[in-house]
């Protein structure tokens, strides 16, 4: 899989946070909605949330910012960046909803921490 700058800039902002377990799946062969997600973890909600209000800012850089999930008490954080759906998962919820098993064949990028 080859990084595109919008999806290098995405992850690059994600490593400002604290946000761990991150991996790219490309998406094209299975969505015509959008070309990448990518499924992170997290401690607690405090950092969830501010992971999303870090990517909120990627509209100042030209992002398309189509909508975004942050509530301050979530457990599952999720921003539409149109092209690249992002989810922030808080502790055990990751398993729990198993995205990760429902997309185990496509082609994945593993982003060391």
């Amino acid at each position: 899989m080859e990084l595109t700058n919008d999806l290098q800039k995405v992850i690059d902002t994600l490593n400002k946070t604290v946000v761990y377990n991150m991996v790219v799946y490309d998406m094209k062969t299975v969505t015509p909605f959008y070309d990448y997600m990518i499924i992170a973890s997290c401690s607690s909600a405090r950092q969830g949330h501010a992971s999303i209000n870090y990517l909120r800012d990627l509209a100042k850089e030209g992002f398309n910012v189509r909508s975004y999930s942050a509530m301050s008490d979530a457990l599952w954080y999720l921003a539409d960046l149109g092209n690249i759906v992002v989810h922030v998962f808080v502790g055990e919820e990751r398993a729990r909803y198993n995205l990760d098993g429902l997309y185990y064949n496509l082609d994945k990028m593993e982003i060391k921490d």
